[in-house]
């Protein structure tokens, strides 16, 4: 795919396979996640190493990032030098070179990201929980970063094995965005790709998640990092791009969207009750979560957080949002496209989604203006359907014994 992005002298390669947690099986999990890290540890014309060399020599940027439904790999480049990325990109996708010691070498590496970013990180784990908590199916009931159990029992021949798999040139999509020419970059790119072999791409029978039924789910954790009190109100409602779940962004911004935002106004200014609160919805491929996370201030108890929560998210469904709010919300939802397409990096993810997803980049458009359309009254029928009892999950955070590990006490 190639989206010219004139008058940008910059050029983002990005290459997202068809791999994320998801399809890990139970024994197995962590192994997207740590893939990524393999993928920079050197193809056959690229030593360790190199790949951050060639991109930090020629004034770039490159990552790649993980989630439950993708990989992704990406170089954004000067124009002049995008090819580089191309053929850094084929290479590593043609002939990785894998070996025993970069594989404990790199399992090293994700224990350590994991001891940084979620063993030490006050609430981190916390957000685990939510998700064991809100899914009865494996796929997205355990954290991308997956088990270190696990991690220590993979061998080299099941990193051959996953590479084989899921790293074919069928199981990949392709989106080059910047200032480039359409032909003269599909030149470039049969130059590095069309000598890659096809290889078979096996994708595995995903088990189906259960539509929610009975009572909310609840769960009480001791978090000897957290210095005060917290709770996750978590639903679990339909796929993206779901009409539902595409409504339930006039929520988001309606309840939290700035310091104008109910809840947000409500709990951390007026009342005082939080230091803080966000609400997200975590959009996958399967159902999704529209999250609600408060910090409470000394003093006040997650019960309490709960209860205010939960009453404004009443209030949507017996009164829905007034004009003004929807207003307010439709202005923040186009400022938030327009950032979304500023950027060559931010253009390519975008695209790359809706193509490995939905096979058809150009869906996004119709999304935001089937976003844009909603009324009041749809957005309150959604948040209807979605804020349920049986669809509820809630997770409160207490402070624990520092040096003591994460407990769930309930």
């Amino acid at each position: 795919m190639i989206a010219p992005q004139k008058g940008v002298p910059v050029v983002t390669v990005d290459v997202t396979y068809d791999v994320g947690s998801r399809v890990e099986p139970p024994g197995k999990t962590g192994f997207a996640h740590l893939f990524e890290h393999l993928m920079f540890e050197g193809s056959e014309n690229v030593g360790k190493g190199e790949h951050f060399k060639h991109v930090a020599e020629a004034g770039g940027t490159m990552n790649g990032t993980t989630s439950e439904d993708r990989t992704n790999y990406f170089e954004t480049l000067p124009a002049e030098c995008f090819e580089m990325g191309l053929f850094l990109e084929a290479d590593r996708m043609r002939a990785l070179v894998l070996s025993e010691e970069k594989l404990i070498n790199q399992r090293e590496a994700v224990k350590e990201e994991k001891r940084l970013r979620v063993d030490n990180q006050p609430y981190a784990k916390s957000f685990e929980v939510t998700d064991d908590l809100a899914y009865d199916s494996f796929p997205y009931k355990h954290p991308v970063i997956g088990s270190m159990d696990d991690l220590d029992a993979a061998s080299i021949e099941d990193a051959r094995e996953f590479y084989n798999r899921y790293y074919a040139p069928g199981n990949a999509l392709l989106c080059i965005c910047g200032e480039l020419e359409p032909e003269d970059a599909m030149t470039k790119v049969r130059r590095w790709f069309d000598e890659i072999p096809a290889r078979a791409t096996w994708q595995p029978e995903m088990p189906q998640e259960p539509e929610p039924t009975g009572v909310e789910r609840r769960a009480q954790i001791s978090d000897p990092h957290a210095a005060v009190p917290a709770v996750h109100v978590n639903f679990k409602v339909k796929e993206r791009r779901h009409p539902d779940v595409l409504a339930l962004t006039y929520v988001e911004k309606v309840l939290c969207g700035g310091e104008s935002g109910r809840l947000w106004r409500k709990l951390v200014k007026d009342e005082e009750k939080a230091l803080s609160v966000t609400v997200t919805i975590d959009e996958r491929r399967g159902p999704s979560l529209f999250r609600v996370f408060a910090l409470a201030r000394p003093g006040t108890s997650p019960e309490l957080l709960e209860e205010d929560v939960k009453a404004e998210l009443a209030r949507v469904i017996s009164e829905g949002p007034s004009e003004r709010e929807m207003e307010r919300a439709r202005r923040m939802l186009m400022a938030d496209a327009l950032r979304t397409v500023q950027t060559t990096q931010s253009v390519a993810f975008l695209l790359s989604e809706y193509g490995v997803y939905d096979g058809d980049p150009g869906l996004w458009r119709e999304d935001f203006e089937r976003i844009l359309s909603f009324s009041a009254s749809e957005v309150r029928d959604a948040a209807a359907r979605c804020f349920v009892t049986s669809r509820s999950s809630v997770v409160t955070v207490l402070p624990g014994t520092p040096g003591t590990p994460m407990q769930e006490i309930a």
